[in-house]
């Protein structure tokens, strides 16, 4: 009888462990996409520029804008920073396949970083990795580097970006967005 009861509490922790794994699964590629063409619309919120050695506490908040829109027929998603204004940049994403996300962003600087997908196992994270850049020396040249997204809700996403200068990472940009309800 103590054996039986032993074996039932023993599968009732596993199950209850393999529940909370679940619960902390990442995405897949395929994914990653669909969720981001939820963000389709306009996003406002904050933003900070954190250099190496710094706190995020004692660096400067700014506002900033971003737009999504989906197009091609929801096969790509365009982001929009600080559109209309001379430091204007566009990322663009869109799969090779259901196991491959592609990030490429245009950035202000003149160069084109581009990242790869990569699953991190934390449930609403999505996370890019730098795979190459054109108009670009990695070794020099600064240059947003790897990128993840945390979708907090349907409404609120927050973002952490590295900028590489001289091939190390140089200073990190974290964004905390809101969704702007337009009517």
């Amino acid at each position: 009888m103590t054996r039986i009861r032993f074996t039932a509490v023993a599968l009732t922790l596993g199950l209850l462990s393999s529940s909370a794994l679940a619960g902390d699964q990442g995405y897949t590629a395929n994914e990653a996409f669909q969720n981001m063409l939820k963000l389709e619309g306009t996003w406002t919120g904050e933003s900070r520029v954190v250099p190496v050695g710094a706190k995020k506490e004692d660096m400067p908040v700014s506002t900033t804008t971003v737009t999504w829109e989906n197009i091609g027929f929801d096969t790509t998603i365009m982001q929009t920073f600080l559109a209309g204004t001379p430091a204007e940049m566009v990322s663009m994403y869109h799969q090779d396949g259901p196991e491959k996300l592609i990030h490429t962003h245009y950035c202000a600087a003149k160069n084109q970083p581009s990242m790869a997908f990569r699953d991190v196992a934390e449930a609403g994270v999505i996370d890019f990795q730098f795979t190459s850049g054109t108009n670009m020396n990695v070794n020099v040249d600064g240059h947003a580097h790897n990128s993840s997204m945390k979708i907090i809700d349907e409404n609120t996403y927050e973002t952490r970006t590295e900028n590489w200068s001289a091939g190390k990472l140089a200073s990190v940009r974290y964004t905390l967005m809101k969704r702007v309800n337009e009517s």
